[in-house]
């Protein structure tokens, strides 16, 4: 097959994310039809079908998957080439992707962010915000270059940490129903029948899972939810008993309807990290940030 160039690379991706070819075709100032004959040939030299097309649906094949990571790594590699050469003039430009919580936008990173700009002003930040699962889903995947998440106990050998701040977790409980608080804070016994909110899945509730079992707590799980903002908002409705991180609880500007419940011993808090994967850190652009991290 012939390599594909770096516009072609980036036009599949482009499809492959939107699975929309009129949409995508629109995006590269071209016809359809011209993103369709594009497609095919790209297909004839791989031998292989790389979207499975339906009159309501376009879906990726796992061909198409594997081609998908092959572009991203091919693009990311010729990011890299460019990084190298601009670090020559010790002046970083490119564009970094960023991933993390609503939370850490607010707290962590403006200074980071702040020092970053002033001191590459060549370095373009690109942030999304979801909760701390996608986001390390989002790094694990590519998807992001690097990602402000909670620090886990046993990360992956590839990834590479550098702490910005630590939070412990604390309870949390309708500032309208002290019953629910009430109960909260006795543990024990009294966690029988207990309306929850839990996280859906992330450290938090690693450790809010082990901390229930410790206490041989059985709470009745009200929901299940992704984001911590939607822990606030449930618990503030009265719905129930919640957990989060300390950073989101006094910044909140729902602080006013929900009241801190103090238990024993609480699960134990974390370090709120900035993550990247050591290729990663390669790219002048990553380590520029990265460096300035540490007084964030």
């Amino acid at each position: 097959m012939a390599t594909s160039t770096h516009q072609e690379l980036s036009l599949f991706l482009h499809l492959a994310e939107s699975l929309h070819f009129a949409r995508s075709a629109k995006a590269a100032g071209m016809s359809p039809s011209a993103l369709t004959r594009f497609v095919q040939r790209l297909e004839e030299e791989l031998g292989q079908p790389l979207f499975q097309r339906s009159r309501r649906s376009v879906t990726l094949t796992r061909a198409g998957e594997i081609f998908r990571d092959h572009a991203r790594a091919q693009l990311a590699g010729h990011a890299r080439l460019l990084e190298a050469l601009a670090a020559e003039k010790q002046a970083p430009t490119g564009e970094l992707r960023i991933a993390c919580t609503v939370t850490a936008c607010h707290s962590v990173l403006p200074r980071l962010f702040a020092r970053c700009r002033a001191r590459y002003p060549g370095i373009h930040l690109q942030l999304s915000t979801s909760d701390a699962a996608r986001c390390m889903q989002g790094l694990e995947n590519d998807e992001v270059d690097l990602a402000v998440v909670p620090e886990p106990d046993r990360p992956a050998a590839e990834l590479r940490f550098v702490r910005l701040a630590f939070t412990e977790l604390s309870f949390i409980a309708p500032a309208s129903d002290q019953e629910l608080a009430r109960r909260a804070r006795l543990g024990g016994d009294h966690w029988e029948g207990l309306p929850v909110i839990l996280p859906r899945r992330g450290l938090e509730r690693e450790r809010l899972d082990a901390w229930l079992e410790e206490q041989g707590a059985r709470p009745d799980v009200y929901a299940e939810v992704d984001g911590n903002e939607a822990i606030l908002a449930l618990v503030a409705l009265g719905c129930g008993v919640g957990v989060v991180p300390e950073l989101v609880r006094k910044d909140s500007p729902l602080r006013g309807r929900i009241e801190q419940v103090e238990v024993r011993r609480p699960p134990r808090g974390y370090h709120v990290s900035l993550c990247a994967k050591s290729r990663t850190l390669l790219r002048r652009t990553a380590s520029a940030l990265w460096e300035l991290a540490p007084a964030g």
